[in-house]
């Protein structure tokens, strides 16, 4: 395949991904929205799951077609960028605020999840049994947030006005951002992995890099809509639940589909995303209001992030 085509597969995986994901989120969206979910609750469930199923279809994608380093490494560059690129820029567009429940109960949930994740690809093996334990972590942490915000997702629906029944509209948004995401993954994924075998970088890195930036673009765009609109709560939240969303269901319905091994060079990225959760939970614990200065400052981070992931001895092979 030549190096122009693969270029091509790549963009128009892309657009095609961000396109479905788009889709899913609308018709997901509006469908929590008539059940009277808060705001908070629809960022950290629906469209949090709604903005990681373009990497969900692309490790899947990934996973089928061999090529498990990029299925590994989408995670976890999707992590990373989500929370210094995606959190960075939401925080330059408008202060994003912390309120008390995110930093004293989801954030430690997220980091608490993200060791879980670490210590099962310490290994560099992840089986279908663990997996499946990622998978039923899942199904807990929905119930738990649903649990958790009963109160909000009652009073919600007590406020919400009767919208027109367009259900029927929402479930086809639903079922063509399905398809899309699924016609996107294959195209990205073969696309990437030419590229990678092309110019020698390992997959590992084109993972966390071209591929984790192409599927984190729609958690970009909910985090610049709810930004833009103050709404800093469901802003916060997509970050925080496509983290989750992404080591518990990415990774484990991966694992679940093809075994996963991790690269000896990915370590060093799986202490990153470490790193930066863990140093979002502390700045946000001395600051529980996240500024411009901030944004910049994580936007900044993911930027050297970048260059030293291609600079590193190993990211290219000989």
């Amino acid at each position: 395949m030549s190096i122009g085509l693969a270029i091509v597969l790549l963009v128009v995986g892309l657009v095609v991904l961000i396109a479905g994901a788009e889709a899913l989120v609308r018709g997901a969206a509006q469908l929590a929205t008539q059940l009277g979910l808060s705001h908070f609750a629809i960022g950290v469930t629906v469209v949090a799951f709604g903005t990681s199923a373009p990497e969900m279809f692309a490790c899947i994608g990934a996973a089928l077609q061999d090529a498990p380093g990029l299925a590994v490494g989408n995670v976890v560059g999707s992590n990373i960028a989500n929370i210094l690129l995606i959190l960075g820029v939401g925080a330059l567009i408008a202060p994003i605020a912390v309120h008390r429940r995110v930093r004293t109960v989801e954030l430690p949930i997220l980091i608490g999840i993200t060791f879980f994740a670490t210590v099962l690809m310490l290994d560099q093996y992840i089986s279908r049994l663990e997996g499946a334990l990622l998978t039923v972590g899942l199904v807990g942490y929905i119930f738990f947030i649903i649990r958790a915000h009963k109160e909000d997702i009652e009073h919600g629906f007590d406020e919400t006005a009767k919208a027109p029944k367009t259900i029927k509209v929402d479930l086809l948004l639903v079922l063509l951002g399905v398809i899309g995401l699924g016609l996107g993954a294959r195209a990205l994924v073969v696309g990437a992995s030419e590229l990678a075998l092309t110019f020698g970088v390992s997959e590992g890195v084109v993972g966390t890099t071209i591929v984790a930036f192409g599927t984190s673009l729609p958690e970009l765009a909910a985090t610049l809509r709810a930004a833009t609109k103050k709404q800093s709560d469901m802003a916060l939240g997509n970050i925080i639940g496509s983290n989750v969303f992404n080591l518990l269901s990415v990774l484990g319905v991966t694992a679940l589909v093809s075994p996963l091994a991790v690269e000896d060079s990915m370590m060093m990225h799986v202490w990153v995303m470490v790193g930066v959760s863990v140093g979002l939970l502390v700045l946000c614990a001395i600051r529980p209001v996240l500024g411009r200065r901030i944004g910049v400052v994580f936007v900044l981070g993911y930027l050297a992030y970048v260059i030293v992931s291609y600079t590193t001895q190993g990211a290219i092979s000989a």
